[in-house]
């Protein structure tokens, strides 16, 4: 496609192919941010720009040298930059953009960098230097972070830093990049340029296990996820962004049927539970064979359980935070051919078909929430195999579906920088 320029552009660009992308995921696997990231630098490595990832690495020194972690993730050039863990280093990450200001010292070929929920001033400091060199600058917005956890001035400084990224810095790039409904509305009333991806994945390379495959012929359902910061629950569980809680104890009551069923828990040990909810050691020691703790385990471990699972099951509080986000793990265990059994969240019911791909449940409704379990555990083999052979093949995650919406996306942006195809 040839793109003539007319008057003058903002972006005087046509050569200039590498996107980097910047922001607090850790590759290759270690938090739902790199696999967003890695599908999206995915679509746009098929759209014939090179993508340079900068992510984190909590295991790094503050003083390390990026140029010297440097290595390959599934073809894409990446770099790390060290997690802060001191209040001087965390200081300098909420303001600083020297990376990025090294790196567009010694790179001529920059076409756009994509900040991944980036501090507010950082990001702001990204801007004018991508305004200065005539570089698209995007936000990849999956977020809306809550204020609570910390002191009064740390809880002040995340709501002020919030409060400027998505209402002053996100208003200034060129383009958004949406991870849900709730935030394309919100978005959409003050920007022309969003598009809406939800969390994707390469689903191609795949594969489900069959309900019929499994030997002890009871119904597996697994949750995996950090329910929540042990530090910041064991006195107030107002602030538990996954009801874990409410899983266990709809599942005590469904015990109660003589049903034959195991739910198998990623992400936390029983100890780790047992310290926010401690009145249910009796009855987890009770169903010990019926409700496993695993810990944190490798990723890969997780996904390989995924696929052996019947279903994968979440249940989330609802308000402002959680429908601004996009559940990984909901697009994660559908790609990989699980069917979802949840309440329903506004950022996932486009994507859900009752019976097909999802079972809904009632978050406020203990009752509701026992038969509906009742009732899932009564379904025959062949129906849930033909359930997870919809979800492996129906692909509505799958990256690829969304790389002419990511064409467009771009194109409409080079419009709005006054150029003319043809």
């Amino acid at each position: 496609m040839l793109i003539k320029q007319f008057g003058r552009s903002k972006f005087q660009m046509k050569n200039k192919k590498t996107i980097i992308y910047i922001g607090g995921f850790e590759l290759p696997d270690k938090n739902a941010a790199a696999q967003r990231v890695l599908a999206n630098a995915k679509i746009l490595r098929e759209l014939n720009y090179n993508v340079l990832l900068i992510g984190i690495d909590k295991e790094l020194q503050n003083d390390s040298d990026i140029k010297k972690t440097k290595r390959t993730i599934e073809g894409f050039e990446s770099f790390s930059m060290p997690y802060p863990n001191s209040k001087k280093s965390w200081f300098t990450h909420i303001i600083s953009a020297h990376v990025m200001k090294m790196l567009l010292l010694e790179m001529d070929d920059v076409y756009a960098v994509i900040c991944y929920n980036y501090p507010a001033i950082a990001m702001y400091n990204i801007l004018q230097l991508c305004k200065k060199k005539n570089i698209m600058c995007l936000a990849d917005a999956t977020e809306w972070y809550e204020n609570s956890g910390g002191g009064v001035l740390f809880n002040s400084i995340k709501w002020l830093d919030t409060f400027l990224r998505m209402y002053y810095v996100h208003s200034k790039v060129d383009g958004i990049i949406s991870v849900s409904t709730f935030l394309t509305e919100f978005y959409t009333k003050k920007h022309q340029s969003v598009i809406q991806l939800p969390t994707l994945y390469d689903v191609k390379d795949f594969k489900y296990s069959k309900k019929s495959e499994n030997k002890d012929k009871k119904t597996h359902f697994l949750y995996a996820g950090s329910a929540f910061t042990i530090e910041r629950v064991t006195k107030d569980r107002s602030n538990i962004k996954d009801r874990l809680d409410v899983i266990i104890s709809t599942f005590v009551k469904v015990h109660k049927s003589n049903t034959e069923f195991i739910l198998n828990i990623y992400g936390l040990t029983k100890e780790n539970y047992l310290l926010v909810f401690p009145e249910y050691k009796e009855i987890l020691f009770k169903l010990d064979k019926h409700i496993l703790f695993h810990g944190r385990c490798p990723h890969q471990e997780i996904i390989k359980s995924i696929q052996e699972s019947d279903f994968t099951i979440f249940i989330r509080r609802l308000d402002r935070v959680i429908e601004a986000g996009f559940p990984s793990k909901y697009s994660e265990s559908i790609s990989y051919g699980t069917p979802v059994i949840s309440n329903m969240i506004s950022n996932i019911e486009p994507y859900t078909q009752e019976g097909k791909n999802h079972f809904e449940l009632d978050l406020n409704d203990e009752n509701n929430r026992v038969k509906k379990i009742l009732k899932i555990l009564e379904l025959e083999e062949d129906t849930i195999d033909d359930m997870k052979f919809y979800c492996k093949n129906h692909k509505i995650f799958d990256y690829r579906i969304y790389i002419k919406e990511m064409e467009t996306f771009f194109q409409d942006i080079k419009n709005q920088g006054n150029y003319e195809i043809y």
